[in-house]
């Protein structure tokens, strides 16, 4: 599970306060303070777990805030920028610590060395850049440098013409699901739906049912909002809505009278032809 702490922007992380149920030791506060991650993946108990989750953990580089992202989340590549990851390092980074890696090939064809390390508030593998003597104490790459494999998905503070509230933003940005409803489509009709944000394809899911709950009652309430996007913003149809050529209204799933009314006279006055 990945856990933002959302806070004002501050001037320092608040390492001395207990975090999730871990204290940082002075080690970890100077690894979190010159390399932004800690290092090391530590045990977190979060609201609503009974066991204790292995945790990466990071300092957001613009609010100064405490990251946690939990390792059963992360999946480490068997190969980075054209080298392969032999099982020892694929399991230091899996741990936490930062691994020297030698002769990467970057998008121009050039060939680099850098420092590796997994960012909890990145959700992926940083580069930093210097001899593998600083390990982690080295700075950070600068902007437009080679970064992680995979783009950061951005929470953005309004989707399909909603506002999302800063609870909504925390959960989607934990990868949770979260129901919306009053969004609108591309033709301007309003539908409901559960977001999840899908980080592998960067980008926002939207569905028909909660992909966190196998109930069939959580799969009912928007079976119809399903239909309409699908109908309004992707193009799609169905049997019952091929024939449709206005928008469909927020929970149709098929053609109402007066629209298969219409229908029937085109087909009609087509038939009336000479």
């Amino acid at each position: 599970m990945f856990i933002p702490v959302i806070h004002a922007i501050r001037k320092e992380p608040q390492l001395e306060r207990e975090f999730f149920g871990h204290t940082f030791t002075d080690e970890d506060k100077k690894a979190l303070r010159e390399t932004g991650n800690l290092g090391r993946t530590v045990e977190l108990t979060f609201p609503g777990k009974d066991e204790p989750t292995r945790s990466f953990v990071s300092i957001d580089r613009l609010t100064n805030d405490i990251i946690a992202l939990g390792a059963d989340r992360v999946r480490i590549p068997d190969e980075i920028k054209g080298v392969k990851l032999s099982d020892e390092q694929k399991k230091e980074l899996s741990e936490g610590r930062s691994i020297y890696v030698e002769g990467m090939t970057s998008k121009t064809g050039k060939h680099f060395n850098a420092n590796l390390q997994f960012n909890a508030d990145k959700r992926s593998i940083e580069f930093r850049f210097g001899s593998p003597k600083q390990g982690q104490r080295q700075r950070q790459a600068p902007e437009g440098q080679e970064q992680a494999e995979q783009k950061e998905l951005r929470v953005p503070k309004k989707m399909l013409g909603r506002e999302i509230s800063p609870e909504e933003q925390a959960k989607l940005k934990a990868g949770e699901t979260v129901y919306m409803t009053g969004l609108i489509d591309k033709k301007g009709e309003p539908f409901n739906a559960y977001v999840r944000p899908n980080f592998e394809k960067n980008k926002f899911d939207f569905l028909k049912w909660n992909p966190d709950k196998s109930q069939a009652k959580e799969v009912t309430p928007d079976n119809a909002s399903r239909t309409q996007v699908a109908v309004n913003s992707e193009g799609k149809t169905n049997e019952a809505t091929k024939h449709v050529k206005e928008p469909l209204k927020q929970g149709q799933t098929e053609p109402t009278a007066l629209q298969e009314q219409k229908e029937e006279e085109k087909k009609r006055s087509k038939g009336m032809k000479m």
